[in-house]
Order: C-alpha cells, then structure tokens, then sequence
C-alpha cells in the first residue's frame, strides 16, 4: 500500500459504538469509572508503552500505535510530565491509538512504520477526505470508550437535578449550549477527559437538553 493509494472506509458510527460495547463488555467489563485505558493496553492488549522523547516535537504527534502492534509509542516529555499536565490528552491518544488498532488492523498489517516520523509522514500526506475518515473513526471510538453512554446519561441526570434545584431550567431551556458549556467542567470529571471531548459527547449521543426540559 503507497500513501497515494491508501483508502479508508465509511463506517457508520453506530457501528463502532456497538463495536465499543463489544470491546469494553471483553476488557473493561467492571465498567468503573474512569476507564483504565492504560490497564487494558498492557494488560488486556499485552501491548507495551513505550515513551520516547521529543515525538511530539519533531513528528507533532502524541502517540501512535506500532505496526506490528508490540506496543503505543507515546511523547516522553508529555507522559512523564511531573505536573500530570497532559493526563486527560494521552488518555484520548491512547484510546485512539486502541481505535485504530480495532478498526484499521487490516491497514496497519500492510504497514510498517520505523520510526514517529515515518508514520507521521504516512498520515500527513494521505489523502484529506481518507484523513478525515481515519482519523473521526478513531476519535469516535476513544471517546465512546471513555465516555460510556448510560454513564453519562446518568451525569447529565444529576447535573439537572441541581438546574432544578436552583430554578435554573428556564435557562437551560433558553440557553441549552451556554449551560453546556458552564457544566462541561463538571460532566468531565468522572470520565477523566477534556471538557471539549465531554461536550462533544453530549452532542453526538444527543443527550443535550435533557428530554424532560
């Protein structure tokens, strides 16, 4: 497979969130929250992390996922950030990586990717429209993997209640994406992501206005 030739197939996205289920049902069946996206990595996938310094510098990547699979190669400077400053970021990458190993294994075993630079010459110069689609598949599937649904249904739950609470549905009903935004913070914590994937969430799932407003 050459750059040039690389195709990447639609799936649509119920079909990877019952492909989500299935793999979170195998390897993080407890469904505690958050998802231990490291422990099913080394220990449910047998895959090592490997951080290696300055990828993200010079291949502006995060992480990404060998192609013989033996392991996720991960930004030493971001992974061992004493600060835990980018905790939530690589949780997503790993989770990603994990997406594409579940989704495109096919396109990885016809791959094989020497160094960060050669695989992030390999995504950066495909196609834009196969990109897009590579990359929004993986994305969906880390964050239907990190956020379960019935979880975050139950989070929006709570987060009316205290709406309610304070005679605030009147603007939740006026401002629905304002007060997202203002509890985004707080839906996040449990799940242990980014306000930005958390509101995301919501809006894919179509959880946002509760229902009963």
């Amino acid at each position: 497979m050459t750059v040039d030739s690389f195709k990447c197939n639609f799936v649509p996205r119920e079909e990877i969130w019952g492909i989500v289920e299935e793999f979170r049902k195998q390897h993080w069946p407890t469904g505690i929250l958050p998802v231990d996206i490291e422990q099913i990595i080394e220990v449910e996938l047998k895959m090592n992390i490997i951080p290696e310094h300055y990828i993200r510098q010079y291949a502006k990547i995060d992480a990404f996922i060998r192609s013989d699979f033996a392991g996720i190669i991960v930004d030493h400077e971001q992974y061992m950030d004493p600060m835990g400053r980018y905790e939530k970021r690589l949780r997503f990458s790993f989770a990603h990586e994990i997406g594409h190993y579940i989704l495109h294994r096919s396109i990885y075993e016809e791959l094989h990717f020497e160094s960060p630079r050669e695989y992030a010459d390999f995504i950066l110069n495909m196609p834009e429209s196969e990109h897009r689609k590579f990359e929004w598949q993986a994305n969906e599937f880390a964050g239907r993997l990190l956020v379960p649904k019935n979880h975050l249904q139950e989070e929006i739950w709570k987060i009316y209640i205290k709406l309610e609470e304070n005679s605030l549905l009147e603007i939740l009903a006026k401002e629905p994406e304002q007060v997202l935004e203002s509890v985004a913070p707080t839906l996040a914590k449990p799940f242990l992501v980014s306000d930005d994937v958390i509101v995301k969430r919501v809006e894919r799932e179509n959880l946002w206005p509760p229902k009963s407003v």
